[in-house]
């Protein structure tokens, strides 16, 4: 069951607590709302952000939609407001409208039978993944869901959303949409629609339904995101070593909506223990929720070969480890998020990537016999069923490595690449990556390079060194969870931002 501070909120609700906080004594004043905007500020920072307009009641709108945003937003109002004006009348309004048990919308138990039976039959959806989708901001469940009937049952629970519409007919409506897309299918997606249609005309919500319809048929949202750790390291000022390390936790799977912590300024040898200190923090952010959280490393070309995956963990005991035994930890191109010129590419690869239960790989051919480089670019940007590269060398400048054709998948818009980071790979490295790392869908190569890194570091003595996953980076990035924006000038980049502008684009 949702507590109250994670459903959706009718429009009702907003409308009643503009007006009561209109009035409030002191809030008819820019002083006032000033006031109150840092009061909240402190136990909600993004209140700190909300829009000033200079009108009482534009601006006291702003303050309650963004308390609404918030999964704490309407309890931390309520008692900031009793701070500011407390035992006063619209306050004690405000407490009954807030406090009050939220009404959930209730079907008929003959139409819940029909649309279940109708997602019953189907069964080869990403069940979890069409339940992110309809879910919008309410909180996904710790543990994936199974089937769209269970993805169903899970949203019956929450309120409408702000539009009126029932979280289940927006479910109803993703899962339809995906269904169009294959014909034996389609007299399945219809009486899906024909079910919503009912609902809709009941509650009165045509337009809401149709504006969701036109949203869904636009294509195939993105998958939920998982807990994660991103960190971002560009040049900082004059000095060869000087990096700043920007870094966002995603402290649960579901919608992108990253954290940013403070910034630092980082020697290369300092990145080390600063990350250790970041995987604690975001560890106490990740206690008691289950799951397997993802590491990921945003870096300009030249830090791509770094180890970082090796990086330890409890540098102060004696159990120190390496972060990669402990999480999947993936790499992720700088240059190509601050290059928006090569993102609709880059999306639709990652599309395919998606779609795909096979992982379709371009073998690099640079520096061996018979290259030709423009046969070899020419296919990876015209074949967009080619969602992965694996290198024959590190991506370094000059002879001796694979840099340009790294940067061509880049621009192509590929978002899986694989090498060894030793120059001169060894002769064996494209059949064990393709064994260990190809082979499988690829949404799931992250969580199979920590298997082989796994391997690598409980192989006796003799092999550790140099078995295949001591040695193997991969680069695997995600269009949808864009974390820099600093390459994009005029962009609002709100709580997203990190970094600057020190590297150069792809």
């Amino acid at each position: 069951m949702f507590s109250e501070s994670h459903v959706a909120h009718p429009p009702a609700l907003e409308h009643a607590l503009v007006d009561q906080m209109c009035a409030v004594t002191g809030l008819d004043t820019p002083d006032g709302r000033d006031l109150l905007i840092s009061m909240l500020a402190g136990p909600l920072p993004e209140l700190g952000n909300v829009r000033r307009h200079g009108r009482t009641r534009l601006d006291t709108l702003e303050i309650v939609r963004a308390c609404l945003r918030e999964p704490r937003g309407l309890p931390e109002l309520l008692a900031t407001l009793d701070v500011y004006a407390p035992g006063s009348a619209p306050v004690l309004r405000i407490k009954e409208l807030v406090t009050a048990p939220p009404v959930l919308a209730a079907l008929p138990e003959a139409e819940l039978r029909d649309v279940r039976a109708l997602l019953a039959r189907v069964d080869h959806l990403d069940a979890h993944g069409e339940l992110y989708a309809a879910a919008g901001d309410l909180p996904l469940p710790h543990r994936p869901v199974a089937t769209l009937g269970e993805a169903f049952d899970f949203l019956s629970r929450a309120n409408a959303r702000p539009d009126g519409l029932l979280p289940t007919m927006v479910l109803v409506e993703h899962v339809a949409a995906a269904l169009d897309r294959s014909p034996a299918h389609r007299p399945t997606a219809v009486g899906l629609r024909e079910w919503n249609d009912v609902q809709a005309a009941k509650l009165s919500l045509a337009a809401p339904l149709d504006a969701v319809r036109a949203e869904s048929d636009r294509g195939p949202a993105a998958q939920p995101a998982p807990a994660c750790l991103v960190v971002q390291l560009c040049k900082h000022g004059m000095s060869p070593d000087r990096y700043l390390l920007s870094h966002w936790r995603q402290i649960r799977p579901g919608p992108w909506r990253p954290e940013r912590g403070e910034d630092r300024v980082v020697t290369l040898s300092e990145v080390g223990p600063t990350v250790e200190q970041l995987v604690y923090r975001a560890e106490n952010d990740w206690a008691g929720r289950p799951g397997s959280p993802v590491l990921e490393f945003v870096l300009p070309f030249h830090l791509l070969n770094h180890p970082m995956e090796w990086l330890p963990l409890g540098s102060q005991s004696s159990f120190a480890s390496a972060l990669c035994l402990s999480y999947p930890v993936v790499l992720r191109s700088l240059e190509r998020m601050r290059a928006p010129q090569f993102h609709r590419r880059w999306h639709n690869r990652w599309q395919q990537m998606q779609d795909s239960h096979e992982t379709v790989c371009h073998w690099d051919t640079a520096g061996r016999r018979g290259h030709d480089p423009v046969q070899w670019n020419s296919r990876l940007t015209a074949d967009e069923r080619l969602v992965a590269v694996a290198l024959n060398d590190p991506p370094l400048q000059g002879p001796g490595g694979s840099r340009d054709s790294l940067e061509t998948a880049l621009r192509s818009g590929v978002p899986m690449a694989v090498w060894d980071r030793r120059p001169g790979a060894p002769a064996d490295f494209r059949k064990r990556a393709a064994k260990k790392l190809m082979k499988g869908k690829p949404v799931e190569l992250p969580q199979r390079v920590q298997q082989l890194r796994n391997e690598a570091a409980t192989a006796a003595a003799a092999q550790r060194d140099v078995h295949v996953g001591r040695h193997v980076a991969v680069l695997f990035d995600d269009p949808n969870r864009i974390v820099d924006w600093s390459g994009s000038p005029g962009t609002d980049t709100g709580n997203a931002r990190g970094g600057h502008d020190d590297e150069g684009e792809t």
